[in-house]
């Protein structure tokens, strides 16, 4: 009896210690103090936007506030766009402390290769876990083609999961020259009002200089890593070399023409951040990829008028559902803390409207139940101590404010774009490069050689075509058009496209 019992006592010991060894691996998971209570832990975010803001520890210490709940103390970064790309490769290849960070698939850091590098936590079955109100908001495609292999590395922004080509335009200059967008179809139909432009205007430039033109005006050409893409009108359903396409072929004829006449800045292939000349009301014409309201979320942030023509259907795509999302480092020390906070930004208007637009009287002041303007005294937000200008990159955009300048009726046009967009063959899918990174690698470096260019218009692609071919030959583009092909109709079968 006497050795049954030192059993027992030796087993219940044994599972004490066990017990106890489990809940501090849980513990160091989630920080969490001895008493059960979340331990102190500071967040860094980083994003893009208008660079630092002078008020930035304000927005601090008020989330602050919001957050006492989880015991996190936010600390804000915000990079401008020039800049963000080098300092985000920086701080994740020297594996710098970071636990939020804004990535994409097709710009800023690119999720894709984010992913392959290692550099993002998989939070598949930490976000429904720690996350489940953002993961239940965004089971819309969101989730779900943001997916690699399965799995997901980032929580999409729920916003417009479907893209629109068109232009915007200088409200000013349209109604001065009665200019009638109805007539514009097309980048070549904005010619004569380019003319117009070019002749009496002589301190502004008829075409910003933006050297994605070539993607915003064949956005129903699904492209991979820029060296490969999917044409719309493909009549064997297989992805070609990016110079191959005849979509942005007739792109590049055109802005050279455009080019030559004057239209862009003699120095358009090395522009790298057109945000001073947006605010500096320098650009007639500008290309993004478009939605409702788009023009006037561009007024708002550069302060100067816009209008917007769109041109074709609204399209789903696998860019324009991972267009903007947010990713957990590696670096980070609590991701399921992150994810908590995550999750507030789908749920708590307070704090999304906090970091979309900042301190009420301060920085905005309301006109109605969800609309705002600008605070007396910050000139319609340039002199604002803190306006980041991307209030589409956080959380649930579906709960921020709307200024007095926007539609009332904006999220459910949004939803309504969203409903009546077409999935492209290809969305959903994602490419795997690693058989061929090295070659990849390669033709993503032929490609930055002359795409910019291409795009600005200031080289010739008739006499350009045949040297950027030959080079991505050499780098061995045909290696990596048959493993992308091969994945592709993989991936078609597996989904029963």
């Amino acid at each position: 009896m006497k050795s049954l019992s030192k059993k027992l006592s030796l087993i219940l010991a044994t599972a004490m210690l066990t017990s106890v060894a489990f809940a501090g691996c849980s513990s160091k998971k989630t920080n969490s103090s001895k008493s059960g209570k979340l331990s102190p832990y500071t967040l860094d975010w980083y994003f893009v936007g208008n660079g630092t803001q002078p008020d930035t520890a304000k927005i601090e210490t008020a989330a602050d506030k919001l957050l006492k709940d989880i015991n996190v103390k936010l600390k804000l970064h915000c990079f401008d766009w020039g800049s963000y790309q080098q300092k985000m490769q920086t701080i994740l290849a020297t594996n710098e402390k970071a636990d939020l960070i804004m990535t994409a698939g097709g710009w800023g850091v690119l999720y894709y290769k984010a992913v392959k590098n290692g550099n993002l936590v998989d939070i598949t079955k930490l976000a429904p876990k720690y996350a489940p109100n953002a993961v239940k908001t965004l089971k819309n495609g969101f989730w779900e083609y943001s997916r690699v292999d399965g799995k997901n590395y980032a929580v999409p922004v729920n916003k417009e999961k479907a893209t629109q080509m068109g232009f915007e335009f200088k409200k000013e200059l349209v109604d001065k020259y009665k200019f009638d967008l109805s007539k514009i179809n097309s980048l070549e139909d904005l010619e004569p009002m380019l003319k117009t432009i070019k002749e009496k205007e002589p301190d502004i430039y008829p075409v910003e200089a933006n050297t994605g033109i070539s993607d915003f005006m064949n956005l129903n050409d699904d492209v991979v890593s820029t060296i490969a893409v999917l044409p719309h009108n493909s009549t064997d359903d297989k992805f070609v070399s990016y110079p191959d396409n005849p979509n942005i072929q007739k792109t590049w004829k055109t802005m050279r023409k455009y080019y030559l006449a004057g239209y862009l800045r003699k120095d358009a292939a090395t522009v790298t951040d057109v945000t001073a000349d947006r605010k500096a009301g320098k650009n007639f014409v500008m290309f993004d990829s478009f939605k409702p309201g788009k023009a006037e979320e561009s007024s708002i942030s550069s302060g100067v008028p816009m209008v917007q023509k769109l041109i074709g259907d609204p399209i789903v795509t696998t860019n324009s559902t991972t267009g903007c999302m947010m990713g957990i480092p590696k670096a980070s020390k609590d991701p399921a803390r992150v994810l908590q906070f995550l999750d507030k930004m789908y749920t708590d208007s307070k704090l999304i409207n906090l970091i979309d637009y900042g301190i009420e009287g301060t920085h905005y002041v309301k006109k109605g139940e969800n609309t705002i303007t600008y605070a007396p005294g910050t000139q319609n937000g340039s002199k604002s101590g803190y306006n980041p200008g991307t209030p589409w990159m956080f959380g649930d955009q579906f709960k921020s404010y709307l200024f007095t300048t926007e539609d009332k009726n904006k999220w459910e046009k949004f939803e309504k774009f969203n409903d009546e967009a077409k999935p492209l063959a290809d969305a959903g899918f994602s490419f795997d490069e690693t058989n061929v990174k090295n070659e990849v690698a390669a033709c993503v470096n032929v490609s930055k050689e002359y795409n910019q260019a291409l795009n600005a218009g200031s080289i010739d692609p008739d006499a350009t075509l045949p040297k950027y071919r030959a080079k991505l030959k050499a780098a061995g583009i045909d290696k990596v058009l048959t493993e992308i092909n091969k994945q592709y109709k993989d991936w078609k079968a597996k989904n029963n496209k």
